[in-house]
């Protein structure tokens, strides 16, 4: 059970072990120097296509901080030759595509996701754009503040600061010191031709790799890249320039105060980068120290002393130097000493004696399965072929570099976590609560930062217009081909359960959805977070296992199962499906409720809870919920409250496990490797013990008006989080897909497209880094809402009020024939998407069963959207915008 909670707060890509046979990519090199990988995948008709350059921040010079950062935005902002401010946003909603890009401290990359019929187009777009980027001034000053705005909002995700700021700490004489994003200092002043000028030198074929995987052929990915890219050319006095780092025996520390309740922890240590070749050592390091369950930090520290709520290992893998980083969350402020301890100590017994067989398999099974959920998906392959190719050189790497035989992998462990994870380099970073007499220390500081941004940026006014598309004119949309949707096949077992499955044989793994009829609002008022806690006690042991023997019967075979209110994912080998349905089994039936698992798991919750309410990101969604959803069922915390968590007893959870974990009305998708196996009669069997009783259903009051309802939640951070949400409709109102068709115009949809109204709004003002709409959010069983969310300083925040409020007064009667068109085919093919992973595919069958619908429902679904007419979508908007909407700010408010 891997925790990923530390990852997605790092934005850090996260390499599980890989280790199967080769896959057979193609490799072209041009004349020009430009690296071409392709690797076919049939599965569903999209490509992922990435270009890398091999340059990022550790390239930057003294005065030019934030500058390949600065680059990504502003690619995307217009050519000297043919493409307008506005072109790529809107050719690749006109594609029915998305397109993004990143920067490292190492790389720099631009991505597009787009159906395998229209991928062609976007290569002179790309091509284009490697040289003659226009970098003009009057779309930098917009950019410019949307750029302070994600500095903010960086600043604000507290962990990823200190991870960020262990980096400086420890590379003073290496550019790895430096903050990606820059220094808001050199960002003031930067003008486009300070852009230009690193752009030049750095953006040449002979310095980047275009790598596609999807459903494509080579040998035209490669005659079509010799078309538009063969002719640029080299810079033939291109060099890498080396970074030196030196070295010394010290351990340094950072702490971090803010206005939080829960500490944060981590330990780090400096190992070699990516390009040494280390990664079949560092990532099973990772899984035996910190990767689950069974992992030997998770027993001593969480099961055993119970002295951390959560813990995880990661590498960070950059180019020229990593950092091994272990992150936990103290129960208590005044353990991390001892927390410590215990982590060197675990960390002494593997450099002094390696690993067990056992545990080495197990990683190596999780690696495995990891590997194979990779496999699934376009755009993880895509970015594993291009790192690990620009940091190794070969383009097999991220599939095969854990072939090496296991004798030899456990020496090179022990030598590994002797020679780097000694204490005398350890470097420890914490985030703790800011002390009551520093905060309005704290506020200050904040003050002047704000105003010292929008002094400078005042100054920095852009005068024009969005520019309208250009070159978006000459593309030529193509019409898709065929795509049979996949068709469950169903029975109803003994017990009352449906069984849904499809045979899916891309990997040899099976994965597993359970869909129960009780949900998270099935809480009572006064225990709410009673179901979580039923579903984390369900791991705590049952009458054939301990916790500890479920942990290592599941996590030995590679198995990951998560259990959380209202179902159960599973995902599994073939050939340990029998042992899989018994263990699921186990849980189901027979989980025993320890007495001191109790405390544990309330203790771990209860730190969880510090967390939410310490991140507005997760918060204002339930500051919504409850305001929109008063006195309904949805308005309850999942996660509970302090009082509800302490109120709960063991009988409070067997009597609420016994009653609702039931196979009454309950739904189970298998879909997966399943040739020869006859799946009634398997799951029939293995689930003979969970006999069926009532489930009640739950009692749903009508939605009340929230007009006038304005809400303030104080709290200390660089940016406010503003919402406007109010009640809007349930999946089959006869509205549904009118909204949705809107919301793809209005907020990007399910394309997440750059060419929304709202995100026009970030394109002129700079206002945001981000901003998202929809008026169906959770619209399910019961009605959903209408929510507009965006991250926005205190300074701008009446002015981002009145730009969102006049968007959502006149939005609606401005929409367009031609947008209407664009969103239907975005949404037609995004349906693809939902196929794309067995997970997908299992959720897929499962949504189709609980509303009813028709197998045939998504071959038909583009001919019903088809037939919706603009002023159908016009009247739905105006009729659920026009609904009052109550304002939620989180901040300094």
């Amino acid at each position: 059970m891997v925790n990923k909670k530390y990852a997605a707060l790092l934005g850090l890509l996260l390499c599980f072990s890989k280790g199967i046979s080769a896959m057979s990519i193609a490799k072209k090199i041009l004349s020009n120097g430009l690296t071409i990988l392709v690797k076919p995948n049939h599965t569903i008709p999209k490509v992922s296509i990435q270009l890398w350059y091999n340059v990022g921040s550790k390239d930057e010079k003294d005065g030019e901080k934030g500058i390949a950062h600065l680059i990504e935005h502003m690619i995307f902002k217009g050519t000297k030759k043919m493409l307008s401010e506005s072109d790529i946003k809107v050719i690749t909603h006109m594609l029915s595509g998305s397109c993004n890009a990143f920067t490292s401290y190492d790389y720099t990359g631009y991505l597009f996701e787009l159906p395998s019929h229209n991928w062609r187009q976007v290569f002179p777009i790309m091509a284009d754009c490697m040289v003659n980027a226009a970098f003009n001034d009057e779309h930098l000053n917009s950019e410019m503040k949307a750029v302070i705005q994600e500095l903010k909002m960086l600043k604000d995700n507290h962990t990823r600061a200190l991870a960020y700021d262990l980096l400086t700490t420890i590379f003073p004489d290496h550019p790895y010191h430096y903050p990606l994003i820059g220094y808001k200092q050199d960002l003031w002043s930067v003008k486009g031709s300070d852009l230009e000028r690193f752009y030049k030198k750095h953006y040449a074929p002979n310095n980047a790799t275009l790598v596609l995987v999807g459903d494509v052929d080579p040998e035209e990915v490669f005659a079509l890249a010799q078309n538009y890219f063969g002719t640029i050319p080299a810079n033939e006095t291109y060099e890498k320039k080396l970074f030196y780092h030196n070295k010394d025996i010290a351990a340094k520390s950072v702490t971090l105060y803010r206005d939080i309740a829960q500490p944060t922890g981590i330990m780090a240590f400096v190992i070699p980068g990516s390009t040494a070749k280390i990664a079949h050592v560092t990532d099973v390091v990772a899984l035996i120290l910190g990767g689950g369950r069974s992992s030997r930090l998770y027993k001593k520290l969480v099961d055993e002393l119970e002295l951390v709520s959560s813990l995880y290992a990661m590498e960070l893998d950059l180019f020229d130097h990593g950092l091994f980083l272990i992150m936990y969350t103290p129960n208590e402020q005044e353990d991390i000493p001892t927390i410590e301890k215990i982590i060197l100590e675990t960390i002494e017994q593997i450099a002094q004696h390696g690993v067990d067989k056992q545990e080495l398999v197990t990683a190596l099974n999780k690696a495995k399965m990891s590997e194979y959920s990779m496999l699934e998906k376009n755009q993880a392959q895509a970015q594993m072929i291009g790192k690990y190719y620009l940091a190794t050189g070969d383009p097999e790497y991220a599939f095969n570099y854990l072939n090496v035989p296991h004798e030899h992998l456990n020496k090179d462990i022990q030598s590994f976590v002797a020679e780097y994870f000694r204490p005398s380099v350890m470097h420890t970073g914490l985030v703790l609560p800011l002390p009551e007499g520093e905060k309005q220390h704290w506020t200050a500081l904040q003050e002047a930062s704000d105003a010292l941004d929008n002094k400078i940026l005042s100054a920095r006014v852009r005068t024009t217009p969005v520019e309208p598309p250009k070159y978006a004119q000459k593309v030529q949309i193509q019409q898709p081909e065929q795509f049979d949707f996949p068709k469950a096949q169903e029975a109803v077992l003994a017990n009352g359960m449906k069984v849904l499955w499809y045979e899916n044989d891309a990997t040899p793994k099976i994965n597993m959805v359970l869909e129960f009829k009780a949900k998270h609002w099935y809480d009572p008022e006064d225990k709410q977070g009673l179901y979580i806690f039923v579903t984390r006690m369900m791991f705590e042991g049952t009458e054939h296992y301990t916790a500890e023997q479920l942990a290592n019967e599941l996590e030995s075979r590679g198995m990951t199962l998560s259990v959380y209110p209202g179902g159960v994912s599973m995902a599994v080998l073939k050939k340990d499906i029998n042992k899989g349905l018994e263990l699921l089994n186990e849980m189901l039936t027979k989980a025993t409720f320890p007495e001191k698992a109790i405390t544990k798991v309330r203790n771990q919750m209860l730190s969880d809870l510090k967390q939410f309410w310490d991140d507005p990101r997760y918060f204002a969604t339930q500051l919504t919920n409850e305001i929109v959803y008063k006195g309904h069922p949805f308005a309850k915390n999942s996660m509970g409250t302090v009082a509800s968590l302490a109120s709960i007893t063991r009988d409070d959870l067997l009597a609420f496990y016994h009653e609702y974990i039931s196979p009454t009305d309950a739904k189970l998708a298998i879909v997966g490797d399943l040739a020869g196996l006859d799946v009634p009669v398997l799951v029939g069997n293995a689930l003979a013990d969970w006999h069926a009783h009532a489930v009640p259903d739950s009692a749903f009051p009508a939605l009340q008006r929230v007009c006038g309802i304005e809400k303030n939640y104080p709290i200390n951070r660089d940016q406010v989080s503003l919402t406007f949400a109010g009640p809007s409709v349930d999946r089959k109102h006869p509205d549904y897909d009118k909204l949705l068709l809107f919301d793809q115009i209005f907020g990007g949809g399910a394309l997440g497209s750059l060419h929304s109204r709202l995100f026009q709004l970030r394109e002129q003002s700079g206002l945001f880094y981000t901003i998202n709409g929809s008026t169906v959010t959770q619209a399910g069983i019961e009605p959903g809402m209408v929510v507009i969310r965006t991250l926005v300083s205190v300074d701008r925040l009446k002015e981002a009020e009145k730009v969102i409020k006049e968007m959502i007064e006149t939005v609606a009667d401005t929409l367009t024939d031609v947008e209407l068109a664009q969103a239907k085919n975005a949404l037609a093919q995004s349906l693809v998407s939902l196929f794309d992973s067995n997970t997908n595919i299992a959720q897929a069958f499962l949504f189709l069963d609980k509303y009813g619908f028709a197998p045939d429902y998504f071959d038909k679904r583009a001919q019903e959207l088809a037939g919706i007419s603009l002023d159908e979508v016009k009247a739905a908007a105006k009729k659920w915008l026009a609904e009052c909407l109550a304002v939620i700010r989180v901040g300094r408010v």
